[in-house]
């Protein structure tokens, strides 16, 4: 599968210019261009390198290649081709590039605005996504239970991120931070939210191709978009990325996760958990004579903002730490 806005052309440079500038190859342009032609002998750039060269019908230093570029860009980039495959573009990848996610849906849906439809005929199927609570599940993504996802193509490629449960408690990232030792490990990421740090790992080992680095810098698409926007790493599990050919429909990546309707079984678990979470915290501070509104509903966005640093930090070994990630069974 590969990138719509993926487009190949031949062009041509010249090697003998201080800079290079890539040409689309034109046959109407070669009828007049000088570098085609025995003309090329007074192009000063060609003057300087063709003492020892034997006159020729066309400029010896006219080089041609086969280069690639984004048609849906503004700004028009010829890459030389290789192989396709190496690139985001060339491959189910490209589904996560901002630029073909903009194209397709200027308006990208948040999961607090999203409407599913209904899947009553065939729940079981995992291409269905849901509405749990107000928070979005998607049935394809296969989820970790210290709300990480991971979605993974055909070839065993895969990107990371949190889910909408996690990005709907948050509420706000001040800064992320991504840990990256060495090259298979465990992707870890830093989140700051209400003055604490949160350490969020994936609990299978990958190979690391690439962060979104964009977060670094509006750490706020975590939240606004975890499942587009708001990625987090890409890579290939171990076996997949030093034996391509081995497991490749990404198994050791999906271990231990969940998927489908069982994915939407244990998030509306997790919603009944966190509330009678909150639910305590509230029945304490009531019990020391601080006034409550009644309780009843869900939990609200930004929860952390209601909380003590001591209650954050409890709430996260519950629902977000590695213990509750299933490492002891990866």
């Amino acid at each position: 599968m590969r990138c719509p806005f993926l487009r190949e052309a031949q062009v041509k440079f010249c090697c003998a210019s201080e800079f290079k500038k890539l040409i689309v190859r034109s046959q109407r342009d070669e009828s007049s261009e000088r570098c085609s032609s025995p003309d090329y002998v007074t192009c000063p750039s060609a003057k300087q390198h063709i003492e020892d060269l034997p006159s020729q019908d066309h400029c010896p230093f006219l080089q041609e290649s086969l280069c690639q570029y984004c048609s849906a860009s503004s700004v028009v980039k010829y890459v030389p081709y290789s192989d396709p495959t190496l690139t985001r573009c060339g491959t189910s990848s490209h589904r996560y590039c901002e630029l073909l996610m903009t194209m397709q849906n200027p308006r990208l849906l948040t999961p607090h605005d999203i409407i599913a439809p209904e899947i009553d005929s065939n729940e079981d199927d995992a291409s269905g996504y849901w509405l749990v609570d107000g928070i979005q599940t998607v049935g394809w993504l296969f989820y970790s239970t210290n709300h990480m996802w991971a979605d993974v193509d055909e070839e065993g490629t895969c990107h990371i991120g949190i889910d909408a449960f996690l990005a709907k408690v948050l509420g706000k990232v001040d800064k992320l931070t991504f840990a990256t030792p060495g090259s298979e490990h465990n992707p870890a990421v830093s989140l700051t939210a209400g003055g604490v740090d949160l350490q969020m790992i994936f609990p299978n080992k990958i190979t690391v191709s690439s962060i979104n680095a964009h977060l670094r810098a509006e750490p706020g698409r975590i939240v606004s978009d975890p499942y587009t926007l708001g990625w987090l790493f890409e890579g290939k599990s171990a076996l997949n990325a030093e034996k391509p050919s081995k497991s490749s429909d990404g198994s050791t990546i999906k271990r231990g996760l969940l998927n489908g309707t069982r994915a939407k079984s244990w998030m509306q678990e997790e919603t009944r958990r966190l509330t009678e979470f909150v639910e305590e915290r509230s029945a304490d501070k009531l019990s020391r004579g601080q006034r409550l509104m009644a309780d009843g509903g869900m939990f609200i966005d930004n929860i952390l903002s209601c909380l003590s640093q001591e209650e954050i930090l409890l709430l996260y070994n519950e629902f977000f730490s590695p213990r509750t990630g299933g490492f002891a069974d990866s």
